[in-house]
């Protein structure tokens, strides 16, 4: 009869320090939060706003960015890695080429990666801009 409690009790530990350790490799290591989106979309100036200095090009012109862009803030305590990517299209669309198609291949692995996504959106192309984020 006293068995029971025990492996009770070290289950409810075990699962304390699992929960503890992923805590505590968060607080350690920090977030990966990833911007995604189509080109043009407000990635960059989103991540420069956050930033507070120009850490990425801003430009009018689609695929500015093709790699991803780490920039590192203490947010409310917690250290986090924000990385603006390379915006995300159909590689048959005009203008893209070999490197905005490896930039869009850096920008899936970084959402892939990342602790949190967020997607930007372009209110005038909500549709395609949504299909972009859901990528």
């Amino acid at each position: 009869g006293t068995i029971r409690p025990r492996i009770t009790s070290l289950r409810e530990a075990m699962n304390r320090h699992l929960a503890d350790a992923s805590r505590g490799e968060l607080l350690r290591d920090g977030l990966r939060i990833a911007i995604v989106g189509r080109p043009n979309a407000g990635k960059s100036s989103l991540l420069n706003l956050l930033a507070g200095r120009d850490a990425a090009i801003v430009s009018s012109s689609p695929g500015t960015t093709r790699d991803v862009v780490e920039v590192m803030l203490d947010l409310g305590g917690v250290r986090c890695t924000i990385l603006d990517t390379a915006g995300v299209r159909e590689e048959k669309e005009e203008g893209v080429n070999e490197i905005e198609v490896e930039g869009m291949k850096r920008a899936r692995r970084a959402a892939k990666d990342a602790h949190i996504i967020v997607g930007v959106v372009d209110a005038t192309d909500f549709d395609r801009g949504l299909e972009a984020v859901k990528e």
